[in-house]
């Protein structure tokens, strides 16, 4: 008979949706709190009040707000636009949309001296990847920019089709 009358074991998954419920118990509970404790302070404050100037206090926050509520209501029909809120739109660059092919870019100039500094760069590095001492500069240059020779070519290729037209 011991076995009907033993206590059983919770057992708590805790997974995400414990989880979850947990802190939005949590979170709750603290609102009730705030609003409790918020309660026992106005009621502390205004304990020693009469029934009369609570009311009229009722009263002047009713003016107060309608009245704030009316101005603002008005003031978005009046047609003053200087304080109203405006949209506007966002500007996208013009590189989002494009699929890559960056030689078709009219916007795309390289000046001469631009071109003859990648020429003299690729040299050197032309120069770094012959000499054995230069190929570990070489090797390092392309382990933290692998993408750098592609760049250095596409770059050329756009100033030589920039020249042809």
């Amino acid at each position: 008979m011991a076995f009907l009358f033993r206590k059983k074991n919770k057992t708590e998954a805790s997974g995400p949706d414990q989880i979850h419920d947990r802190i939005l118990r949590q979170m709750v509970n603290a609102c009730f709190r705030m609003q409790t404790g918020w309660a026992r302070w106005m009621g502390r404050r205004t304990q020693h009040l009469s029934r009369r100037t609570l009311f009229l206090l009722l009263l002047a926050f009713i003016a107060l707000s309608g009245g704030y509520s009316i101005y603002l209501i008005r003031q978005s029909f009046s047609g003053n636009q200087a304080t109203t809120f405006s949209v506007t739109p966002i500007l996208k660059p013009g590189h989002v949309v494009q699929t890559g092919e960056a030689a078709s870019q009219p916007d795309m100039l390289i000046s001469k001296t631009d071109y003859q500094r990648i020429i003299r760069f690729r040299g050197y590095m032309d120069s770094l990847a012959r000499s054995p001492a230069g190929k570990a500069v070489y090797d390092s240059i392309l382990l933290r920019r692998p993408g750098l020779p592609d760049s250095i070519r596409l770059i050329e290729e756009i100033y030589q089709s920039q020249i042809k037209k």
